[in-house]
């Protein structure tokens, strides 16, 4: 089998401009890139993956610890992997179940440099655990971090919720209820807070009653609406985990006979298909840029290239179920 040199010389160019070629470097004249293609089209030249990696001194792999591969965590899990396949890196999943060895498993796997870096949706260890990975490789965090060592590119769940909140207290909802999911969560956290100061500010009473949790799915949005019914006192408004939920509540209230908003306005959260699906007002989570934003945070650190992440915002998705 042909090296590079010998595919450099037979394209009559330098190995560094085969090597340019091969990694999509965008400074190559288009000629002579389409010259060196077809050499290595036609002598069948597959680069010596394990020599790459010696000289670049990593495996062009980033793990991704994740608790769950489910309809909440795909969409930001395949637009990670979207964006490294683009940069030339793979990536390799560890479901952790919200256990901490799925989690060491990744960590190990850092250490031992098996690969390059890590990027966290939901943690289970202690952040002070994690930090002490930190040397070995990044690692970067999709939630909000209580660490100097962990970057996060989290947008604070507050103000998303603060504009759900004020949406309906606008539209004249004042008896507003809440389906919360992990409770130790700082997203649930933030949200909670939010929901204590806008009712505060706002001098509307907050009844417990109102507060469902560890709600995760369409089917527990369903069973919101069954318990719902059995209150003498009901709701007039609903804030959701994310979307599912909201589109779980709105099908079940409507299979009882509540009219959707009128009996019972309805806000997702995430703005997943599912809510422009259904018409659901939802909190739009820009969950694709927060991807971006956490690969280049990483490919910054092993490349040593200058990135700008995008700045990132929660908007208010207007629907038919407020």
């Amino acid at each position: 089998m042909l090296n590079i040199k010998e595919i450099a010389k037979i394209s009559n160019v330098s190995p560094s401009t085969v090597s340019r070629v091969l990694n999509n470097h965008p400074h190559v004249k288009e000629e002579t890139k389409r010259n060196v293609l077809r050499v290595i089209e036609q002598f069948d030249y597959v680069p010596n993956l394990n020599a790459v990696k010696l000289k670049k001194g990593r495996n062009f792999l980033i793990g991704i610890i994740t608790p769950l591969i489910n309809e909440i965590s795909l969409p930001y899990i395949s637009s990670f992997i979207s964006i490294a396949n683009e940069h030339s890196y793979k990536t390799i999943t560890y479901t952790t179940n919200y256990e901490t060895n799925g989690e060491l498993e990744g960590l190990e796997a850092l250490r031992r440099k098996e690969i390059d870096a890590i990027v966290i949706t939901v943690r289970t260890s202690n952040w002070s655990e994690i930090e002490h990975y930190c040397k070995y490789g990044p690692i970067v965090a999709l939630e909000r971090v209580d660490s100097d060592l962990v970057p996060s590119v989290y947008l604070d769940q507050y103000i998303g919720y603060h504009m759900a909140l004020n949406h309906l207290i606008q539209k004249g909802y004042r008896k507003i209820g809440n389906a919360f999911g992990r409770m130790n969560g700082l997203n649930t956290i933030r949200r909670i807070q939010a929901y204590k100061d806008v009712l505060t500010e706002n001098k509307i009473p907050i009844i417990e009653d109102f507060t469902f949790t560890e709600i995760y799915s369409s089917s527990d949005g369903e069973k919101i609406v069954n318990k719902l019914l059995e209150l003498d006192e009901r709701p007039d408004a609903i804030i959701c985990a994310n979307d599912y939920v909201a589109a779980g509540i709105v099908s079940e209230a409507k299979r009882n006979g509540l009219m959707i908003p009128k009996d019972l306005a309805v806000i997702g959260f995430d703005n997943h298909l599912m809510s422009r699906i259904l018409d659901i007002t939802t909190i739009h989570n820009p969950i694709k840029q927060q991807a971006e934003n956490a690969f280049i945070l990483i490919y910054e650190q092993l490349e040593k290239i200058p990135q700008t992440p995008k700045a990132l915002h929660f908007n208010l998705i207007t629907r038919k179920t407020t």
